[in-house]
């Protein structure tokens, strides 16, 4: 199957040559793995769990779907997001039990650890919501775009701008396509917290 075409004639979007980012009053809640499903992509990760909501939701509308999850559930650099024990206490033990439930593999590493594990081009898709800072973003998008397969999905969280969070996925994201001549970028808007997604090609 070809994914991009695919992804084009179901959200009737009409490509011109000046197409970088094209937006799409789409949720990732649904349409985003319902998305996934269609495309029979059945081998993903992702980088951030939490506690384990949207790694459920992923398995949820897609029961054949090998799923790895990732987090280190830890505070490290100049991570903002949430607390240590938010993290170790209330969202580990929530994603384990998530896990276990529904047949979800996690496992408890840092994204740059963790990505040593798999092979290159072995992934249907991989979900990058970890560290948001600028560094952290480029860095998880250039080591895991290299374990998904061509015609895959790289995709990721909260491409949006928060100072006070020190986020930085929208600047790092749209960089790393510019600089790689890669659209068009897809942007589920259906959502406070736009998802980002393209084609790889």
């Amino acid at each position: 199957m070809d994914t991009l075409k695919y992804i084009l004639k179901k959200y009737e979007i009409e490509l011109d040559k000046d197409s970088f980012i094209v937006e799409l009053p789409k949720s990732r809640w649904e349409d985003y793995p319902i998305l996934l499903q269609e495309l029979g992509m059945n081998k993903g990760v992702e980088i951030g769990v939490f506690k384990g909501k949207f790694s459920y939701i992923l398995k949820k509308y897609n029961p054949k779907l090998d799923l790895i999850g990732i987090d280190s559930w830890s505070v490290y650099g100049d991570y903002k997001d949430f607390k240590e024990n938010e993290l170790e206490e209330g969202a580990y033990s929530q994603a384990k039990i998530r896990a276990e439930k529904y047949g979800i593999t996690m496992i408890k590493a840092t994204s740059m650890d963790a990505v040593k594990k798999f092979a290159d081009e072995s992934l249907d898709f991989v979900f990058i919501d970890g560290n948001h800072d600028f560094e952290h973003v480029v860095e998880d998008v250039a080591a895991w775009s290299r374990k998904v397969r061509k015609g895959g999905i790289v995709s990721g969280h909260d491409f949006i701008k928060n100072e006070k969070r020190k986020f930085g996925v929208k600047e790092a994201v749209t960089a790393w396509c510019e600089s790689y001549q890669i659209k068009p970028l897809f942007v589920f808007m259906g959502d406070s917290c736009p998802t980002w997604a393209y084609v790889k090609q």
